[in-house]
C-alpha cells in the first residue's frame, strides 16, 4: 500500500502539473475567440465603393465622374423609379428619375441630377448595364457568403470540432485541397475530401513535412523572399516542379511568420474570396491545432513534466517514486539533444514550432523546455538523423548539444547539463550553429570545473613554451603543426592535408621538432600530456 505521505506527495505533483496543463490549455483555446474577434471586426470592412469599381474597370469601359467618401457597400439595387427612402451604403445602377436627399453611389448611362454632396458617380455604357449589374453583385455578394463560410467553420471550432473535420469542411465549402504547416514547414493537417493532383505534394503529405529540397526552393525563390514578412496576407505561386498553381496565407503570431495555409488550385479557380478568407481560416485552423496539441498532447506533455522536475528540482525523490508507481518506461540506452537560439529569442510560437521539428527528427522522443534551451530525450542518434540536425542548426539560427549516451533517467539532469555545456564551451571558442558532442568537449568542461590550488599553467608540458619561442624567432609553424599531428593520431597524410602541405614538408617538420623538444612520441603518456597542454592552452587563452 502506498503510505499516505506518498501518496500526498504525487497528488502535489500532479496537481501542480495539472494546474500548468490547464493554464496551458486556456493560453490555447483564447486565441480561437480573438480571430473569431478579429474578422467580425474586419467584417465591418466590406468591399468599397473605390475598391469595385478598381475591380470593374478592368472589365468595363466606365468613367468616374464625381468621387466622394468611399463607403462600404452593403447591399445593390436597380433603380425603377419607384424609390422611397435612399442608403448611403446601397449601390444604385441605372436611370436616375428624382434626386436623393443625401449622399449616394451611383452607376449610370445617362447623366444624373445635380447629387448631394459626398456622392459617388460613375459613367457605364448602356449595352453593359445589365451584365455589369450582375457582376457587382456577384463581387458584393461575394463578401456575405464569406461571412457564411468563416462562421459556420467559427461555429464548428467553438463546438470543439477536430482540425481535421473543420479543414475538410473548409476545403469542401472554398473547393480545393487545404494543407496546413508550421513555419517550419512540418504538415500540421490536410484535407481529405478534395484530391491532389501534384505527385510532390502528395509526397509531403505522406511524411508529414515539406521535403529540404522543397524548402529550399520556397527560401531562394525571390518573390516569396519579398513577401514571407511584409505586403500582402496570400500570394499566389508556383515552384519549378509544381504542376498547380498554390495559394498561400501566411499566418502571423506576436509579430512573427508561425505557419501559413496553403491552397492547392484543381477543383476551383482561385479568386477573390479565397484570397480574402485564406488569412482568416488559416489562422482559425492554427489556432484549433494549438487548443488540439493541448488536450491530445497530455501524454507527451505528462513525459516533459518529468523530465522538467528531474532539471528544476533539488530533490528528485518525489519524482523518481512517481515515475516508479507509474510503471513509466524509458529507453535502455538515451542521449540528450539540447537545442539554443544563437540570438535570443523571445517568441514562444517559434519555440514550440522549433520543438515539433525535434519531435519530426525523433518521433520516439520527449521534449522538455527549460530556461532559454530547448532539449530532447532520444533513445539514440544515428548518422542519418545527425545529418538532419546539421540542417536544423544551419537553418534555424541554433547551435545544438549532445550528450554521451546514459541507462539510467536519474543521470537526465547531468547529461541534459553535458549538451548544454558543449554549446557554451563552443560559443566561448567562436562557434556556432552547428552540432557539437560532449566528447569533444569533455576535457574543456573539466578545466572549467577545475578548483585544484595549482593554476592550470602549470599543467602545461614545457615543450609547448619552447616551440613557441622557436617559431618566433625563426617565422615557423612547428607549435601549430605538432597540435595538428597529434589531434590527427600521428596520421602523416591526414595531418599534411589538414595543414596544406607537402608530406615531405610535414616529414621534416616532424623530425625538426623531435630534434628541438627531444621526446619520443610513440610513447602514449608524452602524447595524452602533449595534448592535453595544447588543450589546457587552448582553454586559458579563450
Amino acid at each position: 500500500m502506498v503510505s499516505l505521505r506518498l501518496f500526498n506527495d504525487i497528488r502535489t505533483t500532479h496537481t501542480k502539473k495539472s494546474v500548468i496543463f490547464v493554464q496551458f490549455a486556456l493560453l490555447r483555446i483564447a486565441p480561437l475567440n480573438q480571430t473569431i474577434l478579429l474578422y467580425r471586426k474586419r467584417r465591418g470592412e466590406r468591399v468599397r465603393y473605390n475598391e469595385l469599381i478598381d475591380t470593374l474597370q478592368q472589365k468595363y469601359e466606365i468613367q468616374v465622374q464625381v468621387t466622394g467618401d468611399s463607403p462600404t457597400i452593403i447591399d445593390i439595387r436597380l433603380l425603377d423609379g419607384n424609390e422611397q427612402h435612399w442608403d448611403e451604403h446601397i449601390l444604385y445602377v441605372g436611370r436616375l428619375k428624382d434626386p436623393p436627399d443625401r449622399p449616394i453611389m451611383l452607376l449610370a448611362a445617362d447623366e444624373p441630377f445635380t447629387l448631394p454632396e459626398g456622392s459617388n458617380y460613375t459613367h457605364i455604357r448602356r449595352e453593359d448595364l445589365y451584365h455589369l449589374f450582375n457582376t457587382a453583385k456577384d463581387l458584393i455578394f461575394e463578401d456575405l457568403r464569406g461571412d457564411g463560410i468563416f462562421f459556420q467553420l467559427a461555429q464548428m471550432a467553438l463546438n470543439k470540432k477536430s482540425i481535421t473535420c473543420v479543414i475538410n469542411t473548409a476545403a469542401t465549402l472554398l473547393g480545393n485541397a487545404l494543407i496546413l504547416v508550421n513555419s517550419g514547414q512540418k504538415v500540421l493537417a490536410h484535407s481529405t475530401t478534395c484530391e491532389i493532383m501534384d505527385p510532390l505534394w502528395v509526397q509531403n503529405i505522406e511524411r508529414g513535412y515539406c521535403s529540404y529540397e522543397f524548402v529550399q526552393k520556397v527560401r531562394s525563390n525571390r518573390h516569396m523572399k519579398e513577401w514571407s514578412k511584409q505586403g500582402s496576407e496570400t500570394r499566389l505561386i508556383t515552384l519549378p516542379g509544381d504542376l498547380q498553381p498554390k495559394l498561400v496565407a501566411r499566418i502571423t503570431q506576436e509579430g512573427h511568420v508561425a505557419g501559413a495555409l496553403i491552397m492547392i488550385e484543381h477543383h476551383t479557380s482561385i479568386g477573390h474570396i479565397h484570397r480574402r478568407l485564406l488569412p482568416v481560416v488559416g489562422r482559425l485552423l492554427f489556432d484549433i491545432f494549438n487548443r488540439d496539441s493541448a488536450s491530445e498532447g497530455v501524454h507527451g506533455s505528462f513525459y516533459g513534466a518529468i523530465l522538467y522536475n528531474l532539471l528544476d528540482d533539488t530533490d528528485i525523490s518525489n519524482t523518481l517514486e512517481y515515475i516508479s508507481i507509474s510503471g513509466i518506461d524509458f529507453p535502455v540506452e538515451m542521449r540528450v539533444v539540447v537545442a539554443r537560439f544563437v540570438h535570443r529569442m523571445e517568441n514562444r510560437y517559434l519555440k514550440s514550432t522549433f520543438s515539433m521539428e525535434l519531435e519530426r527528427i525523433f518521433p520516439e522522443g520527449h521534449s522538455v523546455h527549460y530556461k532559454s534551451y530547448i532539449g530532447i530525450l532520444v533513445p539514440l542518434v544515428s548518422e542519418k538523423k545527425t545529418k538532419e540536425l546539421v540542417k536544423l542548426a544551419l537553418n534555424e539560427d541554433v547551435s545544438i548539444g549532445l550528450s554521451w549516451p546514459f541507462n539510467n533517467i536519474v543521470e537526465f539532469k547531468r547529461h541534459f547539463n553535458q549538451a548544454v555545456v558543449s554549446i557554451k564551451l563552443a560559443q566561448r571558442f567562436g562557434r556556432t550553429n552547428q552540432i557539437f558532442d560532449y566528447s569533444d568537449f569533455y576535457y574543456y568542461d573539466l578545466l572549467n570545473n577545475y578548483m585544484g590550488k595549482k593554476p592550470l599553467e602549470q599543467y602545461r608540458h614545457p615543450a609547448l613554451q619552447v616551440l613557441r619561442e622557436y617559431d618566433k624567432a625563426n617565422n615557423t609553424e612547428l607549435y601549430a603543426t605538432l597540435r595538428t599531428y597529434l589531434e590527427h593520431k600521428k596520421n602523416l597524410r591526414v595531418t599534411a592535408e589538414a595543414l596544406f602541405i607537402h608530406r615531405n614538408t610535414l616529414v621534416y617538420r616532424i623530425n625538426r621538432i623531435n630534434q628541438l623538444v627531444k621526446l619520443n612520441l610513440n610513447n602514449i603518456n608524452v602524447f595524452y600530456s602533449l595534448l592535453d597542454s595544447f588543450r589546457i592552452e587552448t582553454f586559458l587563452h579563450q
